[in-house]
């Protein structure tokens, strides 16, 4: 069962908090906050994950490289992560339902279906009748890739899909005019780079400030004032 998850560790002198929440668009975040246990500030990181089962992928790296830092895990919501197969059948079909629906979303037709993918027709045929995904590393690995391509649409886009099948049909100054569907037909590479550039675009919308909007007839209180 699909449930957030909440895990706390530290150090003689350091902290670390991850979760995996639900967004508001029914996908899944990874949130990632630091600091010092004497008070100074630490960072906090929001990704969003193509799915759960990635998500947990990167909670279990975490708690890797947490231990290997020598931090000690002192709090946790949910225990159960040892267990966890992303390539079981019963995720991998999971994981062909969702991505049916991202073909959708974004209008990709059935034989870019197939080259995004790097299989036949008949496969995508049979995933979208309900057969998981075949266990092969370099297809799950496309299908990470264009999932998370499609939650950093998403985000930029606050779900309007219109706006992201234009974005990915038109030439983008940032591949050299190329166009961003074009580049992840292409090659695994392409996929690579779109998804990168994405997701910085959604690190620097979750980092920006908000901006702070004064009644347009009154300044701040106490200036110019007599």
């Amino acid at each position: 069962m699909e449930q957030p998850i909440t895990l706390h560790w530290q150090s003689k002198e350091a902290y670390y908090t991850a979760v995996l929440t639900p967004d508001l668009f029914g996908g899944w975040v990874l949130i990632t906050a630091n600091g010092k246990r004497d008070g100074r500030a630490g960072r906090v990181r929001h990704k969003p994950m193509p799915g759960y089962a990635n998500g947990i992928e990167a909670i279990n790296a975490i708690r890797k490289k947490r231990r290997v830092e020598g931090f000690t895990l002192c709090a946790t919501g949910f225990m159960g992560l040892e267990d966890f197969d992303p390539r079981s059948a019963a995720n991998r079909a999971a994981d062909a339902s969702a991505l049916m629906r991202v073909f959708r979303n974004l209008a990709i037709p059935l034989d870019q279906q197939a080259v995004l993918l790097d299989v036949d027709v008949a496969a995508v045929n049979a995933c979208q009748d309900g057969a998981p995904l075949a266990d092969d590393l370099l297809l799950l690995a496309r299908v990470r890739l264009i999932m998370a391509i499609h939650k950093a649409l998403h985000h930029l886009f606050a779900g309007a899909s219109d706006q992201a099948r234009a974005w990915m049909r038109s030439p983008n100054p940032r591949f050299d005019q190329s166009v961003p569907l074009d580049l992840m037909l292409a090659s695994l590479d392409g996929l690579k780079i779109v998804r990168s550039y994405l997701e910085g675009e959604v690190d620097a919308l979750f980092e920006r400030p908000p901006a702070i909007t004064l009644p347009p007839d009154r300044g701040c209180y106490g200036v110019g004032t007599v």
